[in-house]
């Protein structure tokens, strides 16, 4: 008898977790594929993916298509009812052809009058970036790093709409960039040395990216 209650009660708990739809509200979503020149990218794969985040989050394909010879594209489907249920579009997500894929995340209250309005979306050739490698080289364990930020050209795959345009990218991490530009680079070092007074200055450099790889140092 345990054994039947658990069993009803976990086909309960996950079916809950299914993602709700208000069958009478429509929401639209709608943007342009252009390359790096402004050119529109056409037959581009669109997908619009619901997702309730968590452990036993549920996540649906709702709505698909691809974009016309304007690289434009309109997508209409079901609101879910979830205010915090995310609402994803995925462009190029097989990445079959020679640009790169993206996502741009988002939640209901990004829908104004029901509607969002990605504007131009760009999509950079795979060919067109290369990688920047941060490697930290820590000399003394009474300094740390940190607000470590690049300031450049990169191709980004995950755009989210809701998330802190000030929040610091993880240190030691590999970036894609693009080539033949330059990438400032800035971080703030405390030095704990003094435990009376801890002593903080901001850090700047430089590099320069061509078309190979870049390992870019930083001994603290």
């Amino acid at each position: 008898m345990k054994r039947i209650l658990l069993l009803l009660f976990t086909i309960v708990t996950l079916s809950s977790c299914e993602i709700q739809y208000d069958g009478e509200t429509r929401i639209v979503a709608e943007g342009q594929v252009v390359d790096r020149n402004n050119n529109p990218i056409p037959n581009q794969k669109i997908e619009i993916t619901t997702n309730a985040e968590g452990t036993y989050g549920s996540t649906d394909l709702i709505s698909f298509t691809t974009t016309n010879q304007d690289g434009r594209f309109s997508l209409v489907f079901p609101s879910p009812k979830g205010q915090d249920i995310s609402i994803e579009t995925f462009i190029n997500s097989d990445q079959r052809n020679k640009f790169q894929s993206k996502i741009i995340k988002g939640l209901k209250k990004n829908f104004i009058n029901y509607k969002l309005n990605l504007n131009q979306i760009v999509l950079y050739e795979i060919n067109d970036f290369t990688e920047l490698e941060l490697v930290l080289n820590k000399t003394s364990p009474n300094k740390q790093i940190s607000n470590i930020k690049i300031d450049g050209i990169q191709p980004d795959y995950l755009v989210d709409l809701n998330a802190d345009k000030n929040e610091n990218q993880f240190p030691g991490k590999q970036f894609n960039v693009l080539k033949n530009q330059t990438i400032n680079l800035s971080y703030t070092l405390s030095d704990f040395s003094d435990p009376g007074k801890v002593v903080t200055t901001n850090h700047t450099s430089v590099i320069t990216i061509n078309s190979e790889k870049v390992v870019h140092s930083i001994t603290y």
